[in-house]
């Protein structure tokens, strides 16, 4: 797949790479991004929902999670503002649940608003929470610009994509790293500090999770996005957020995560 800018408003700046071989030499072209810098006015979360078809078997306990977490941003006062946007996938839809919402303001999940169906449209969903992202950053001041942390959730492997590939991805993530965001992958039934690392995910930033352990998933994520977005208020670079405030080992006790 090779999209020229799947990006509107968004600056890709082609890179020629060429490679030769004994017979032959081929070019191939692969988009730079540049993304607005994030900032200190609080933070916006921005989060990307598993809500295909296996879900099924955490359907409850994802609502009940998800919740939880919510609940734990909302009494959080030493971190500075949150917004939330939530948006869910199961191929071929991506839906944005809210955007940029005021975390007291977030509604809660239900059976409602979410209904595991459909295929792991992941890489699809992240590029498009990437440029929402970027979108609502460029519409402020850079001085009212929030911190960003982007969290990725899967319990299952890219299979329904149709728009965007990993390169794509891991230029994004990438370029938005280099612009002061940070970035989250949990995955379930995967391995995924190998599929995470495909599109650009480390291994600081990547955690296991047990989808028979979400409460405890949930809330682990609570503890370090609090952690992340006091670090954020504080100006700390996403490379510092990395090597410190992160999951700690009983966190990932907690979410399941034995390695």
């Amino acid at each position: 797949m090779n999209l020229s800018n799947p990006f509107p408003g968004v600056v890709a700046i082609p890179t020629v790479v060429t490679t030769t071989t004994t017979t032959t030499t081929t070019t191939q072209t692969i988009p730079e991004y540049k993304f607005k810098r994030a900032g200190t006015s609080g933070t916006l979360i921005a989060i990307v929902l598993d809500e295909s078809g296996s879900m099924n078997s955490c359907w409850d306990t994802t609502i009940v999670g998800f919740n939880e977490y919510v609940a734990g941003q909302r009494v959080t006062t030493n971190a500075g503002a949150a917004y939330l946007t939530l948006n869910k996938f199961d191929a071929p839809n991506i839906k944005t649940v809210f955007a940029d919402r005021p975390i007291n303001e977030v509604p809660l999940l239900d059976k409602n608003n979410y209904c595991p169906n459909g295929g792991t449209n992941l890489l699809d969903a992240i590029g498009y929470t990437i440029k929402q992202v970027n979108d609502s950053l460029t519409k402020k001041p850079r001085s009212e610009r929030p911190g960003v942390i982007v969290v990725i959730t899967t319990d299952g492997a890219e299979n329904s994509s149709q728009y965007y590939s990993n390169q794509q991805i891991k230029n994004m993530v990438k370029a938005a790293e280099d612009a002061d965001w940070s970035f989250i992958f949990m995955g379930a039934n995967i391995d995924s500090f190998s599929v995470g690392s495909a599109f650009g995910m480390n291994t600081l930033n990547t955690v296991n999770y047990s989808t028979a352990k979400m409460s405890g998933t949930y809330n682990s994520l609570s503890s370090t996005t609090t952690r992340m977005r006091s670090a954020k208020m504080a100006g700390a670079s996403t490379s510092d957020i990395y090597a410190s405030a992160m999951f700690t080992d009983e966190e990932k006790k907690a979410m399941g995560d034995d390695k």
